[in-house]
């Protein structure tokens, strides 16, 4: 049985918080929905890239500030059981690069928070 549309609502709505974070070259704007201990992993121009804890990836995007107004991003979510999710963030133009996002998501004390998030460039 399908999860009720409030809950992809609810997932959709912290991804937006992510492209408005990444957007606006702007952590505070995301850390709410990142779970503290968070991880992060993926692949910047072919080079494996990794790191343990997702404090870096704060780092990144307010070290880079806010992007172009060509900076465009789309919201998939992919799948939706019970405390899980997956969403899928495809964003072209943020200072140049081309990303392909999956954010992992749990429902941690009936909020949903992003718990990984693994990435590509195009």
């Amino acid at each position: 049985m399908r999860e009720d549309i409030k809950e992809f609502n609810a997932v959709e709505f912290v991804a937006n918080k992510f492209v408005e974070a990444v957007k606006n070259g702007c952590s505070e704007i995301v850390k709410p929905y990142f779970y503290e201990k968070a991880y992060f992993f993926g692949q910047l121009n072919e080079q494996v890239y990794q790191s343990g804890s997702i404090l870096e990836f704060y780092e990144t995007i307010d070290n880079y500030g806010k992007v172009s107004d060509d900076y465009t991003a789309r919201i998939d979510v992919i799948s939706l059981e019970k405390t899980i999710a997956a969403v899928r963030v495809i964003e072209d133009n943020w200072h140049g690069y081309k990303f392909t996002d999956f954010l992992i998501m749990n429902k941690i004390n009936g909020t949903w928070k992003i718990v990984a998030k693994v990435y590509d460039t195009l």
